[in-house]
């Protein structure tokens, strides 16, 4: 099994390499994070920060204008990512990524939601937890394809560095944020069995189950802080509690977790967002450890890192 390191003889491992040393031919779970994008201060996330903005803002735009030609457009460029080996690039549950039968769909979620439509979803980066049929693998997928253009930037300056050979190669869906258009062109990348390698800095991946918990986590802020405390939200609900007291399974069991839930709260109560962002989200977004990142791609499998 080839990792980066060994495959071009690279003088050390995951501790001393800025990106991830992936197993080069098979999956590696992990996913880019939009959020670490987001609060990162290093110039390669500034960049990527700016072309998904760019992009963002620029489909927000044309949902409500109901420009179904641009709409169609922005998103033609959002097929699997495979340079990256990261998420189910190789594996049986590609069907996972943002594939020609999924596309469709995935346009059709964005252009009814009512998050994106009221403005309450403004950032990319909170795109899972209102949008369905996206998770982490697919806001992945989306994220890698908008920044693909400083990823290959960021791929030839390390192989600079290491002194790792490329070659020109052909890279399709290439997003410039200056025009709103995917372009094609011939770059130099790093090959291994006749495939193009994009490496990704390793302070911007996350493990798969960490986005099931923020959208869990989202979930029980919304109930403990705001539906808890409404009385509109709260009528009809049967308490379990001493002396009638309405206890929080209560509230659950009436409202339990679905993203059409959430997008209504967020409109209803608009400060939710802001303050799940401010008082509890932000304070725990870290980026991976050396060694749980190791976990994944010279260990045995996800689950050990889990």
């Amino acid at each position: 099994m080839y990792n980066i390191s060994t495959f071009f003889k690279i003088d050390g491992q995951q501790p001393k390499l800025e990106f991830v040393d992936i197993k080069l031919s098979t999956d590696n779970l992990l996913f880019i994070d939009p959020r670490l994008i987001e609060i990162s201060d290093s110039a390669v996330a500034k960049e990527m920060q700016l072309r998904i903005e760019a992009f963002w803002g620029e489909l927000i735009k044309a949902v409500r204008a109901k420009n179904q030609f641009r709409v169609n457009q922005l998103l033609s460029g959002l097929s699997e990512p495979h340079e990256t080996r990261l998420g189910y690039s190789f594996s049986k549950h590609s069907g996972n990524s943002v594939g020609e039968k999924l596309k469709p769909k995935i346009i059709d979620a964005i252009q009814r939601n009512k998050a994106v439509r009221t403005g309450v979803l403004s950032h990319f980066s909170d795109v899972e937890l209102f949008i369905e049929d996206i998770g982490c693998d697919r806001i992945s997928d989306i994220t890698t394809k908008i920044i693909k253009e400083v990823l290959v930037e960021y791929t030839q300056k390390q192989c600079e560095l290491l002194e790792i050979p490329m070659t020109e190669v052909w890279q399709n869906d290439m997003f410039d944020y200056r025009t709103y258009k995917w372009a094609t062109k011939k770059v130099f990348l790093p090959v291994f069995a006749d495939k193009p390698i994009i490496f990704v800095p390793k302070n911007l991946v996350r493990l798969e189950n960490s986005a099931n918990s923020n959208l869990n986590s989202f979930y029980r802020f919304a109930i403990r802080n705001f539906i808890s405390n409404d009385t509109e939200m709260l009528e009809d609900i049967s308490p379990t509690g001493k002396n009638g007291e309405i206890k929080l399974r209560d509230v659950k069991g009436k409202h339990p977790l679905n993203k059409e839930s959430l997008t209504n709260w967020s409109i209803k109560f608009g400060k939710l967002l802001v303050d799940y962002k401010s008082e509890y989200l932000n304070d725990r977004l870290n980026p991976l450890s050396d060694s749980e990142i190791m976990e994944i791609v010279y260990g045995q499998g996800y689950s050990q890192a889990s």
